[in-house]
This record gives structure tokens, sequence and C-alpha cells, in this order.
């Protein structure tokens, strides 16, 4: 799979999403519904971490991403989104998606890290506000 979903500490509160250079939509699509399944196990507040470090996004990103907006609302102990890696492009065009989709993206926000410690100490620092 060239999206890895998986616990990334003991204590199940953080989920991490590991992109591998090339993936599909279906796999991320897979991965959100993986995600959400842990998610669902828990009780309490769930973040993840996205690490899309050297990951390419694949073509037709305004239709997949309305599809994935359109699957539901982020479960009520889903914390934050935190990505990693993410390259201006990127960036670029999660400020263009959070403006055409506004209503939809509201409450799942995404926080950008340049390293994987940089997003864990945002985590923690998000949690201590909780």
């Amino acid at each position: 799979m060239a999206i890895v979903t998986r616990w990334d500490n003991k204590k199940k509160t953080v989920i991490l999403l590991e992109f591998e250079s090339e993936w599909t939509w279906e796999e991320l699509e897979a991965a959100v519904r993986k995600a959400d399944q842990l998610i669902g196990g828990v009780e309490h507040y769930v973040d993840l971490i996205i690490d899309i470090e050297g990951a390419s996004i694949p073509g037709d990103i305004f239709t997949a991403a309305k599809t994935l907006l359109a699957s539901g609302e982020a479960r009520p102990n889903e914390g934050a989104r935190v990505v990693v890696g993410a390259n201006g492009a990127m960036r670029t065009i999660y400020q263009t998606l959070h403006k055409t989709f506004t209503k939809s993206v509201e409450g799942r926000e995404i926080l950008f890290a340049e390293r994987m410690a940089d997003a864990r100490a945002i985590i923690r620092g998000l949690a201590l506000d909780r």
C-alpha cells in the first residue's frame, strides 16, 4: 500500500499516515477509512500526522477533494491534522482548496510542519490546551 496508516504512539493518541512517493486517490480513501476506524475505536482525542515528504499529488485534486470532503464529518474525538513535508506548491493547493470548500473544511483545518519532530511538538502543545 502506498499510504501506511498506523498508531504513532502506544497511548493511541496520534495516528501517522505515511505517504510513499506515488499513491492514488483510492489509496487515500482507504487510508482515511482506516484512520476513521482507529479514531472510532477510542474515546479520547486522536490527532493525525500526515507525512507527505517526497510524495507527489495525483491529478484531478479538486474532484478528489470534493469527494473526500463530502464523505462525512470529522469524528467528535478527531483532533488536529498536521502535515509534514509539504512544499510551497502543496501549501498553495491547500489554500486554494480551503477557499473553494470553506464550509466543508471548517473544523478540519490543516497545520504544517517542516519535520516530524515539529509535528509531534505541535500536537503536544495542542493537547495541553484541551
